[in-house]
C-alpha cells in the first residue's frame, strides 16, 4: 500500500503544482484571485472529451486545441470582466466567483450531471520498481505534468517574456517606466494562467472523469499550494503540490479516503503557525 500511495501522491502533486503555478501566475502579476480557475480545469477535461471522444480526434490534438481554447477564452475574460476592475481587487474576485457559478450551471446544462471521460492516452500497466504494477495512463501523467512544470521553469527564467513577468511582479510601476505594457501582460499572464489549470485538466481527466462541480476542489487546492509554498515563489507550488499530493493520499490509504482535503488543511494551519509567509515566501519588511 505505501508504494502505491507514494505514486498516487506523486502524480497528484505535479497536477496540483501545475494548477498552482496558474494561480500564482495571475496573483504574482495581477494581484487577481480567479475564483473561475476550476471550472477552467474542468472546461479543458470537457473539450477533450467532445474531441478525442464525440470527434475522434488523436488525443495529442485534443489536448492541444483543449488548452489553447481555454487559454484565448482566458483572455476574452480578462478583456471583458478583470480588466474594467483594475484598481478594485474584490470586483474581479466578485466577477470570477460569478463565472465560476455560470460555468457550473452551463455545464450542467450542457453535459448533464454525470462523469465524462476522455479516452485513455495509454493502455495496460507497468511494474514499478519490480514491486507493483501501476496503471500506465497515471505513470502519462506523471511524465507529461512534469515537463509542463519544467517548461514553465524555462519559460519564466530563461526568456525574455519570463524576465518582463519577474520584472513586473517586482515593481510595476519601474517595468511600465521601462516600456514594459502592463495591459498586454496582464492579459497574456491570465490567458498563462488559464491554460496552465486547462493543462492539468486534460492530463488528469482520463484518470478523474470530470463533472460539472469537479473544479471546485482542485482550485481550493490550488489555492492552498500557493499559500503553503509562499505567494509568488514558483519552487514554493512545486514543493507544496507535491506535499499535499503525498498527505492527501498517504491519509486516505492509511487513515479514511472521506477526510484526505482535511489532511491537506491541517499541513497548511501547521506550516503557517512556524512559517506565516509559507515554505519560500518572503517576509515583508
Amino acid at each position: 500500500m505505501f508504494p502505491i500511495a507514494l505514486m498516487n501522491g506523486l502524480v497528484m502533486g505535479a497536477i496540483y503544482a501545475l494548477a498552482a503555478l496558474g494561480v500564482s501566475l495571475v496573483v504574482g502579476i495581477m494581484n487577481v484571485i480567479n475564483f473561475a480557475h476550476g471550472e477552467l480545469y474542468i472546461l479543458a477535461g470537457y473539450f477533450s472529451y467532445l474531441f478525442a471522444d464525440a470527434l475522434h480526434m488523436n488525443f495529442v490534438v485534443a489536448m492541444i486545441l483543449a488548452v489553447a481554447l481555454v487559454f484565448l477564452l482566458g483572455l476574452l475574460v480578462e478583456y471583458l470582466l478583470i480588466r474594467p476592475t483594475y484598481g478594485n481587487e474584490m470586483y474581479s474576485l466578485i466577477l470570477t466567483f460569478i463565472l465560476s457559478i455560470v460555468l457550473q450551471n452551463a455545464y450542467l446544462l450542457i453535459f448533464g450531471p454525470y462523469p465524462n471521460k476522455p479516452p485513455n492516452w495509454v493502455s495496460g500497466s507497468t511494474t514499478v520498481f519490480g514491486l507493483f504494477a501501476y496503471g500506465n495512463q497515471r505513470l502519462a501523467a506523471l511524465v507529461v505534468g512534469a515537463a509542463l512544470i519544467t517548461l514553465v521553469f524555462l519559460i519564466i527564467k530563461k526568456t525574455w517574456f519570463g524576465r518582463i513577468i519577474r520584472a513586473t511582479s517586482l515593481d510595476r510601476e519601474m517595468a511600465e517606466l521601462n516600456g514594459v505594457n502592463t495591459t498586454r501582460l496582464n492579459m497574456l499572464s491570465f490567458g498563462l494562467g488559464c491554460a496552465l489549470a486547462a493543462a492539468a485538466g486534460v492530463i488528469l481527466s482520463p484518470v478523474f472523469p470530470v463533472t460539472p462541480t469537479g473544479g471546485v476542489p482542485v482550485a481550493l487546492t490550488a489555492f492552498v499550494v500557493v499559500v503553503l509554498g509562499g505567494m509568488g515563489s514558483l519552487w514554493g507550488c512545486v514543493v507544496g503540490g507535491l506535499i499535499l499530493g503525498m498527505v492527501e493520499n498517504f491519509g486516505a490509504a492509511f487513515i479514511s479516503t472521506g477526510y484526505k482535503h482535511v489532511f491537506n488543511f491541517i499541513i497548511l494551519i501547521l506550516v503557517l503557525l512556524t512559517r506565516p509567509a509559507g515554505l519560500f515566501g518572503r517576509k515583508e519588511a
